[in-house]
């Protein structure tokens, strides 16, 4: 029986003490994929909204995370869950590089029931400049408790 050495060649002198990294790598592999998708599910925050009552058609978590626009009631926009940047003249911008909006055309506005009308038109406007020819509006088909 032959022992490897340091150099690679077979001799009986001395022992190589390594250890053997290769399932410990997959190991690692295994545990970075679980963290990078885990990740952005403990990430997502709720943007908290009193949407005005109406009746309307539900849309889809895909629609709403990719093509809804949302005012908080401090004014603040998102995108989905993602904020927008407090100046207004970025907006179109940054609207234009969302790609479901720009290619379907179309987009939702959320707004809380409190924000000042010249938010939402704002909005429409940025989308206009985006390219967006459909504006539709979210919300809450539920009736009132009184």
């Amino acid at each position: 029986m032959s022992i490897v050495t340091h150099d690679g060649s077979a001799s009986g002198e001395e022992p190589v003490a390594a250890i053997n990294v290769t399932s410990l790598i997959d190991i690692m592999f295994c545990l970075l994929i679980g963290f990078m998708v885990a990740t952005p599910l403990a990430n997502q925050e709720q943007i908290k909204l009193a949407v005005p009552h109406a009746p309307g058609v539900q849309i889809t978590e895909e629609e709403f995370e990719l093509s809804v626009i949302s005012v908080d009631a401090k004014g603040r926009v998102f995108v989905g869950t993602l904020p927008l940047d407090a100046d207004k003249s970025q907006w179109s911008e940054q609207l234009a590089t969302n790609k479901k909006i720009t290619d379907d055309g179309m987009a939702f506005i959320q707004g809380d029931r409190n924000i000042q009308f010249e938010v939402i038109l704002d909005i429409m406007i940025a989308l206009q400049e985006a390219g967006v020819t459909e504006v539709g509006f979210v919300t809450d088909p539920r009736l009132p408790e009184e």
